[in-house]
């Protein structure tokens, strides 16, 4: 019995030690792990509108890019739920309408798989492309986007995503009269 006391509270010290080191560890890099997740996002705005010269917060999720001659287009925040998870992209978002581009900002796809989504020649797919995005196996064209092999689950997410920062942005005109 003594044995069992000892080897219990020797357990509840390494318990309590390693979530005292967890808790600090967490403390410490929380402000680092925010400012790069923001300057993930200044980056990934820029790249889609790269004629913008400011990025103004119409409303949470949402900016208008902005230069000299006037609004460049808008950036909006979308979460869809893919095969391993949430997917965050930034969905960039012409003047015109038409759609600029998507960055993906995160994601828990299967590599080799899902997380193909973050490859260049999957985002370059939507480019110019008009609302609404449907997935084909093969192809693409006029609305249209060809499906990641092995991870159609993650490409119907990617333009679900797409879809719903359209509808969003659309929303937010109407909340602020745009």
């Amino acid at each position: 019995m003594k044995d069992f006391i000892k080897l219990a509270g020797t357990l509840c010290a390494i318990t309590f030690i390693a979530a005292a080191l967890l808790a600090a560890t967490n403390s410490l890099t929380e402000e680092r792990i925010a400012l790069a997740a923001e300057e993930k996002q200044n980056t990934a705005m820029r790249t889609l509108l790269p004629d913008a010269e400011d990025f103004i917060a119409l409303k949470d999720g949402i900016w208008r890019a902005e230069n000299e001659g006037g609004t460049v287009g808008y950036c909006v925040n979308s979460v869809t739920k893919g095969y391993g998870g949430d997917i965050e992209l930034l969905v960039g978002i012409s003047a015109d309408g038409s759609l600029a581009g998507i960055e993906v900002l995160s994601n828990s796809e299967t590599a080799g798989l899902g997380a193909n989504c973050t490859k260049d020649d999957f985002k370059a797919q939507f480019g110019g492309q008009e609302y609404p995005i449907s997935v084909v196996k093969g192809g693409g064209g006029d609305g249209q986007i060809s499906a990641l092999t092995g991870a159609t689950i993650t490409s119907n997410a990617v333009a679900k995503g797409v879809n719903q920062a359209f509808e969003e942005l659309v929303a937010a005109f109407d909340e602020i009269g745009g």
